[in-house]
């Protein structure tokens, strides 16, 4: 059996669902969002003089406003006072959260998602005082009726709608339900707590029925860099990951149409004065206490509009859809491509992400329910029937980072404390982060003390402590010594795919990272490859494998089985895979690895004498200041969630044996589309492939770089082949526009060549003109022919007679199919084995997604375009 069978088999396994989804419930049909349009939707809005602070000077970009689906934002901003780096957490900071209701009724806080409480950002000190209540919903700091009074003046019921006695702003959801307030008439509760049993319920726990701290989209905390400057990437939600907002949901607008619910961004900047009597607040003798909430405070909220784009989908669903699967590289092209093919009684197109292996045999399958058109990285070669492909997109696979300067704190260092430029860098963003081959195999590898359960001889605890590393990127060397300040495992996806194939392509074409990974000690500190994975390179790699055995194990008794039961804690459990690139890349966003640690603790959901009486803790999720996280994910996956990429580089030992970084790529436009050009003859006639190692060795390439091709079935009926041909031409004309609108190229892709788009026009009138030939050609076609450059008119892929347009005499009717061929025949070049077996168990079983992905497209299915 295959490693690429045996992998297929382990995702279906770990998936618990198979790589097919069942179709959703149809949902309501809604008019298709315009194509195009001038320019984005940035808006710039500024603070201004209220109570005793005065944010005139404070402007602030938000990044998109409108067509917003689940995804991010960034904000940046300028003219604010500088967050102080020596202190505990206290003043001059920013605030930001989503909210539904109307900002001009006095319930408008109550619709707002924030209140978890999340943990503060360490900052370089610890002296001074620290903001208390600041991340949550209590109304009031209670103060000692001096310096702060017990109850803000303007917290009363007639200006803010809220109970005297409540204890906390409530939750107002959009379907109308509200949260408890903490009143009389709405009294706190208690609450499990591991450690004491119970405890008496708080504001935070409250909101715990309608938010979580894994998924909350709230920024409590954003801070000011010295010169004033911010920036922040916030995740917005709509409806499917925010019902109880409700954004982008239909629902009765003013003009008295069905519209697409508008939200809100509120930005609450933080000052230095005391918001009651001015005065100046010090860090270090003071601070500014209270939720932003607090009338005090609330009164500086800036509010942004937020439009987002319907839920629902842009496309009837009345009408039968052409179905398109395919790998993930396109998702985010695809889904704003959709509805505006499917605009003006268009064809509406439907979209699978599985993997480039398995979107080969379900298009070459002869079974009636298999899509006709597939996206794949890698060509497909068939003759029976023979396909044509056409490019559809240019994209690359990236390194995201989340990761915040994390400076240690002078007082603790014995000799020469951080520069004073590292230290104001402290709590902002790492933007830039330089990675090798082998630093990156040793990641993949689980080969640092911190990404393994197994004991490792000579490893560095991490990352941030592998002197080629700290060669390559030396404020690292400036950071704190604790050890959670450090990479808790890069986030990778679950399965086989040609992204992950060229990425370990790219790692053993260096002679390093090959020599390491095959059993040889670094040059550096002498660490080893783990051991669980010495072995597996023997074969090409198309997964990203977790192959360490090592396991955690607690044992605990048992009354209602009377014998002790043991709990392990292993390799899947704390590094979980994520369902798919683009979960991995939201999973960076929010920090969160979604794995589980010790301690292991009794379970809240079952009874004591219950079996299973415990679990292990979540995996805490990193606060704004003190990120650490990165993943493998696409590049448009990576744009959309705003997150930044590491470099990839070359390095050379200077005179004192240090690593420099010799030649370095990131994604740009630049590099990629100089890798585009340093693409080969595939064996497929007339689409090529970019060599990782080839465009490696090419100055200025990125090397994981990659054109996925729309590859159709020429044997569907001639109807559904005009169609397809639409959505070819689509994608290489109009579809390759880039921005934010309906019917643009997302950001994260780089247009297409003006040779590929050529390629893809003469693609599609092959496709839509198509004649079956008497005689099929041979699968593949001549790889001695001499296969042209990306863009040159393609020759006839295989089984197309050099004509083209000519009708045979032997030809079938137009829209008639030809006899369907043998599995065996159908899938020549493409390993299938069991693997179909299971695929079919898991359809008739009902089973639904491998983890979060694949996931079946219809605009509103998936998270990222609805």
């Amino acid at each position: 059996m295959s490693r690429r069978t045996v992998a297929s088999i382990l995702v279906a396994l770990v998936a618990a669902g198979g790589l097919f989804v069942i179709e959703p419930a149809p949902e309501p049909a809604k008019g298709a969002p315009e194509a195009g349009g001038s320019g984005g939707s940035s808006v710039i809005v500024t603070g201004r003089k209220q109570g005793f602070e005065d944010f005139t000077n404070l402007a602030l970009t938000v990044s998109k406003t409108r067509n917003l689906t689940n995804e991010a934002i960034a904000i940046t901003w300028t003219g604010a006072t500088p967050t102080p780096r020596t202190s505990q957490l206290a003043t001059d900071f920013l605030q930001f959260m989503q909210c539904w209701g109307n900002p001009e009724a006095k319930d408008f806080r109550e619709t707002c998602a924030f209140g978890m409480d999340l943990d503060k950002p360490a900052l370089i000190g610890s002296g001074g005082f620290e903001s208390t209540a600041q991340a949550g919903r209590r109304a009031i700091y209670k103060g000692d009726g001096q310096v702060y009074p017990i109850r803000d003046p303007d917290e009363t019921p007639e200006k803010t709608g809220v109970r005297a006695d409540a204890r906390m702003v409530p939750f107002k959801t959009v379907t109308g339900e509200r949260s408890r307030d903490g009143s009389a008439a709405e009294p706190y509760g208690t609450v499990f707590d591991p450690s004491a049993g119970t405890r008496p319920e708080e504001d935070f726990d409250v909101m715990g029925r309608f938010l979580a701290k894994e998924t909350t989209n709230e920024y409590p905390y954003a801070l000011t860099a010295a010169d004033g400057t911010g920036r922040v990437i916030f995740e917005v939600q709509n409806d499917r990951l925010a019902p109880n907002l409700g954004c982008g949901a239909p629902y009765p607008a003013p003009s008295g149409q069905q519209e697409p619910r508008p939200c809100y961004l509120v930005i609450v900047p933080r000052g230095h004065h005391n918001p009651y009597n001015g005065e100046n607040v010090s860090p270090r003798q003071a601070a500014v206490h209270g939720s932003p909430f607090t009338p005090a405070l609330w009164q500086h909220r800036i509010v942004v509009p937020l439009q987002f784009a319907p839920v629902e989908g842009g496309c009837s669903l009345d009408k039968a859809e052409r179905r398109t699967a395919g790998t993930e590289a396109v998702a985010e092209a695809v889904t704003s491509w959709q509805p505006v093919l499917c605009a003006n009684d268009g064809p509406v197109f439907g979209y699978s992400a599985i993997s480039d292996f398995e979107a080969a045999q379900q298009v070459t399958s002869p079974s009636g329910s298999a899509p006709g058109l597939v996206y794949s990285a890698d060509p497909v070669p068939s003759s029976n029937p023979p396909l044509v492909h056409a490019p559809a997109t240019l994209s690359s696979t990236v390194v995201a980072i989340n990761i915040d300067y994390n400076i240690i704190n002078p007082l603790h260092v014995s000799g020469q404390p951080p520069p004073d430029e590292v230290q104001r860098r402290h709590g902002l963003a790492v933007t830039d982060l330089k990675l090798t081959p082998r630093l990156l195999a040793k990641l993949l590898t689980q080969s640092y003390q911190n990404d393994t359960l197994t004991p490792l001889a000579a490893a560095p605890h991490s990352i941030r402590y592998d002197e080629e590393f700290l060669d390559l990127n030396p404020d690292f060397r400036y950071w704190g010594r604790e050890r959670s300040a450090t990479l808790a495992g890069l986030i990778v996806s679950v399965g086989n795919s040609a992204a992950a194939r060229d990425l370990w392509r790219w790692i053993l074409s260096d002679p390093d990272a090959k020599a390491w990974v095959q059993g040889q000690r670094d040059d550096g500190q002498g660490m080893w490859v783990n051991p669980a994975y010495k072995d597996l390179f023997a074969t090409p790699q198309e997964t990203f494998p977790k192959s360490d055995p090592g396991c955690y194990r607690e044992t605990r008794f048992e009354p209602i089985q009377g014998r002790n039961v043991e709990f392990p804690l292993c390799t899947l459990d704390k590094w979980p895979y994520m369902g798919s690139m683009s979960e991995a890349a939201l999973q960076t966003l929010r920090a969160a690895t979604k794995g589980k640690e010790q301690p292991l603790r009794p379970d809240p959901n079952n009874p004591g004498d219950a079996t299973p009486c415990c679990r292990y803790a979540d995996m805490a999720r990193k606060s704004p200041g003190s990120r650490f996280v990165m993943s493998i994910t696409d590049s448009a996956s990576a744009a959309k969630y705003g997150l930044f990429t590491a470099q990839l580089c070359k390095t050379k030992r200077d005179s004192a044996g240090n690593y420099v970084a010799d030649d370095c790529r990131a994604p740009t436009r630049e590099a990629v589309t100089a890798a585009a050009a340093t693409a080969v003859a595939s064996e497929v006639r007339g689409a090529s492939v970019i060599d990782p190692v080839k465009a490696w060795a090419t100055p200025g390439a990125y090397p994981l770089t990659s054109v996925s091709y729309a590859v159709a079935d020429t044997s569907e009926p001639a109807a559904a082949r005009k169609e397809y041909a639409r959505l070819m031409r689509y994608a290489a004309g109009a579809g390759q526009d880039p921005g934010e609108a309906w019917g643009q190229l997302p950001e994260g892709y780089v247009p297409l060549p003006a040779a590929l788009r050529e390629q893809a026009m003469v693609s599609a009138s092959q496709l839509e003109n198509w004649v079956s030939p008497t005689t099929p050609a041979p699968t593949g076609g001549d790889p001695g022919s001499g296969d042209p450059s990306p863009g040159a008119t393609p020759p006839a892929p295989a089984g197309v007679p050099s004509g083209g347009l000519t009708p045979s005499a032997a030809t079938p009717a137009p829209g008639t199919p030809p006899v369907a061929a043998p599995a065996a025949q159908a899938t020549q070049g493409s390993p299938l084995g069991i693997i179909r077996f299971i695929l079919i168990a898991a359809l008739l079983m009902g089973l639904v997604g491998g983890i979060a992905g694949p996931i079946l497209q219809r605009f509103a299915v998936r998270t990222g375009r609805k």
